[in-house]
């Protein structure tokens, strides 16, 4: 129990601590903001979380590790293009419904850029290997390495152009238009790299 105590305080940290990004930005994001935001004294804040670096770069795990299973609901059957346009759709449809999330991760990597270069590198080291193997469990054989690696940095670009200019621009129906614009890109690319079945190369 005490355990699970301790785990819900965390996430409590994480979830006011993205509230008060998207509010008042990372530079902004002081301890004792996010200790009033999650209504707990500053001291258990600084208990949890040593360090506001370590509070951010868990606030950054969670934003990597909570939009997985949209990335995973895919269509059965579908090619490994469609797949993987599919996943930046609903990617994208994720953060529409949780604004403050997108708006917490921009905010978090510009920070993490100017104030810790290595957790901003480390940061999208972690993107990148949460999305690729979204991309392969979805895909399964259809692409291979190098080519999971190439298409999975290549989403996580297109998520964060689109995301960034949302927060520019606040227009959901744009939004929505360069998605599918984005999509399309990819299913493209993705069709280039796909490997052919064995019976359609002998056929």
């Amino acid at each position: 129990m005490a355990r699970m105590g301790a785990e819900l305080r965390r996430q409590d940290f994480i979830d006011a601590t993205v509230k008060v990004i998207a509010k008042y930005g990372a530079a902004n994001a002081t301890t004792r903001r996010i200790a009033a935001q999650a209504e707990s004294p500053l001291a258990s804040l600084h208990y949890t979380f040593h360090t506001k670096d370590e509070l951010f770069y868990a606030v950054y795990e969670s934003l990597i590790n909570t939009p997985q299973q949209a990335l995973e609901q895919v269509p059965a059957g579908s090619t490994a293009a469609e797949a993987v346009g599919e996943m930046l759709r609903q990617a994208v449809d994720w953060f529409m419904t949780h604004p403050d999330l997108a708006i917490a991760q921009a905010e978090l990597f510009t920070w993490s850029l100017r104030n810790n270069p290595a957790m901003a590198t480390q940061i999208y080291a972690d993107a990148g290997r949460a999305t690729e193997q979204a991309i392969e469990k979805v895909v399964g054989a259809g692409l291979d390495k190098t080519a999971s690696v190439t298409v999975s940095r290549l989403l996580i670009n297109l998520l964060d152009g689109l995301l960034v200019a949302w927060s520019a621009h606040s227009d959901t129906e744009r939004l929505k238009t360069e998605t599918e614009t984005a999509c399309q890109a990819m299913k493209l690319l993705v069709a280039t790299f796909e490997k052919v079945p064995e019976a359609a190369r002998t056929s």
